[in-house]
């Protein structure tokens, strides 16, 4: 009679177990996903660069203009890549609009010589880019301004891009290095 009953436990435990969804655990990597940050010039020396990590943590930086140097590689933690999709939630930026860079975007004045910021985040849900001018202002932008600064502030704190921003050359001194 006991090896009956255990039999019957165990058939009873074994197939509750096949009917139990099966979910990724929560701390797997999105495949494919990947969050590209852009930062334009302005008229003085604002850094110009662009900034991607992917879900496996490859870190890509290419500098343009005002940062110490050109093409770099690194790599960010699953919890750094987690964070910055945590921010991009917080934020609301999928219910951002595409673009904040002229009066058809709700400029109601556009003050030239600014610096922008362009992010594009790749998911599971799709792909979603924000291009935002820091010379745009009105009540659509300024609604949009403070999420899209504090994400692009979470990306480069998470991906530790002034590592490769720096402090760049004065004019005339580009390609000189100090022994």
């Amino acid at each position: 009679m006991y090896t009956s009953r255990s039999m019957i436990v165990c058939a009873v435990l074994w197939s509750g177990t096949c009917t139990l969804p099966v979910e990724a655990a929560p701390d797997q990597p999105l495949r494919n996903a990947s969050v590209t940050l852009q930062r334009s010039s302005c008229f003085g020396n604002c850094p110009a660069y662009s900034v991607t990590v992917t879900s496996d943590g490859q870190v890509s930086f290419e500098g343009h203009v005002h940062v110490q140097t050109g093409s770099a590689r690194g790599h960010a933690t699953p919890t750094q890549f987690a964070n910055i999709l945590a921010v991009v939630e917080q934020v609301g930026f999928r219910s951002m609009r595409d673009s904040y860079v002229s009066s058809d975007d709700g400029c109601v004045v556009l003050m030239s010589d600014q610096a922008g910021v362009k992010i594009t985040v790749v998911d599971t849900t799709g792909s979603k880019t924000v291009n935002f001018y820091n010379g745009c202002t009105g009540a659509t932008a300024d609604a949009a301004r403070t999420g899209i600064q504090r994400l692009a502030r979470s990306i480069d704190q998470q991906l530790a891009t002034a590592r490769w921003i720096g402090k760049p050359a004065a004019p005339g001194d580009a390609g000189k290095t100090d022994r």
